[in-house]
């Protein structure tokens, strides 16, 4: 097939071999869109297969843009984070094929929760010497850029964009005057294929057959273990900002490491300096606090630029890495989790636990309003109370994914 696929199953049919495609069961319909008046879909917008390619075994997943813009809902994250898991099992190699806003705000916490799963899902696949390819055949912000940065090589194909915020959001945070979300040409050049290919973020990849299949063939052989592909990342990622002083991390009697709370807002500089402290700890380090307090990631246009999401998926990175090497990481939500900054942190710890004051935000409930289509009057409202909206970290506690922090502190 040498013309350009046009749907998800198009997509998975163009890297087979002839001998054909075998369909995973379907993610599930949402148990939450019903709610919003929203018809769910069965496959929640992500279909995936076993596949051969040039007679190699493949695990392919694709997002589906047509539904809800592929937003990561609960069981589309537990679908790619199962897929993930099965590729480590089987030692199979992966290819993902993205086209995704990121998380699914109508269903916040629950998909948040999903999405950085199958982000530790990823780069725990990679730890274990089996390599994740990803595509951009589509637009890929939010969370879903972070996840496609952690791949272990990345291509976009012609017409698609990527970044963590989009223009709109960052319109709305800083004003027209930083970026003009009608500027169809300026918004390529920041965050277009091209300009992305020029950076060398990612690979340029026609979206033909021929190229889709040598492209996976060549750099699925090719992948590095990921300690090699950490340290390799780590210096032109450094190379990039001003010089800064990484943060001292000390080391007490129980091999605890605590590492502080940002407070502000995460920039790159921050991520790369903590990430650096972080691969020059000792060997005496056991236990590796992450405590999370911080405005969330910051929404610029300069961050769009160096692409901030290849920051913080360096840093969900370098924290897989470290539980490779048998650290346990553990997360402390003391004040706020916010949006990618949460996501890419002590979301990705092998527990997280929450103080009773502590608050989870994906997004601030204005800008969550216009994006789900509901009143922001009702938003707010279900800020307080609500298990998918709500800011209250005690939620993730009702979801099973945080444990309330003892009084006497971490057991």
């Amino acid at each position: 097939m040498d013309e350009s696929p046009h749907t998800p199953r198009g997509w998975l049919v163009a890297l087979a071999d002839d001998a054909g495609v075998e369909w995973f069961a379907a993610a599930g319909a949402s148990p939450w869109l019903g709610r919003y008046g929203i018809a769910p879909r069965d496959d929640d917008g992500i279909v995936a297969a076993r596949v051969a390619i040039d007679g190699q075994p493949f695990l392919v997943a694709v997002q589906d843009a047509s539904f809800l813009g592929g937003s990561v809902g609960e069981r589309h994250g537990r679908h790619l984070a199962a897929l993930l898991a099965s590729a480590r099992a089987t030692r199979t190699a992966v290819v993902l094929l993205l086209a995704s806003g990121g998380v699914r705000l109508h269903e916040a916490n629950p998909a948040e929760v999903a999405l950085a799963a199958a982000l530790r899902e990823l780069v725990a696949t990679r730890a274990a010497g089996v390599p994740v390819l990803g595509i951009a055949i589509g637009d890929v912000f939010g969370g879903a850029s972070v996840l496609a940065c952690a791949t272990t090589r990345l291509a976009m194909v012609p017409g698609a964009r990527l970044g963590l915020s989009g223009p709109k959001v960052i319109a709305q945070a800083r004003g027209r005057s930083e970026i003009d979300p009608d500027d169809a040409a300026g918004l390529g050049a920041l965050f277009g294929t091209e300009a992305r290919a020029a950076a060398g973020a990612v690979d340029l990849l026609e979206p033909r057959a021929p190229s889709l299949r040598a492209w996976c063939i060549h750099h699925a052989a090719a992948a590095l273990p990921l300690a090699d592909a950490v340290a390799a990342m780590q210096r032109p990622l450094a190379a990039a900002l001003p010089l800064a002083c990484a943060p001292r991390l000390a080391v007490d009697a129980d091999g605890r490491v605590d590492v502080p709370a940002v407070g502000g807002a995460v920039d790159a500089t921050a991520l790369c300096a903590l990430d650096a402290a972080l691969l020059a700890l000792p060997p005496a380090a056991r236990t590796v606090v992450l405590h999370e307090d911080s405005a969330g990631h910051d929404v610029s246009r300069a961050a769009e630029a160096m692409l901030l999401s290849r920051y913080l998926a360096h840093h969900a990175t370098v924290l897989g890495l470290l539980r490779a090497k048998g650290l346990r990481l553990a997360g402390v939500v003391d004040g706020t989790g916010h949006s990618a900054a949460f996501f890419a942190n002590a979301l990705q710890a092998d527990e997280l636990y929450v103080a009773p004051t502590a608050r989870v935000v994906a997004m601030e409930p204005a800008a969550l309003a216009r994006v789900i289509g509901v009143p922001a009057a009702t938003v707010e409202a279900r800020t307080a109370d609500d298990p998918l909206l709500g800011h209250a970290a005690q939620h993730l506690v009702t979801l099973g994914a945080a444990h309330a922090l003892p009084a006497s502190g971490l057991p």
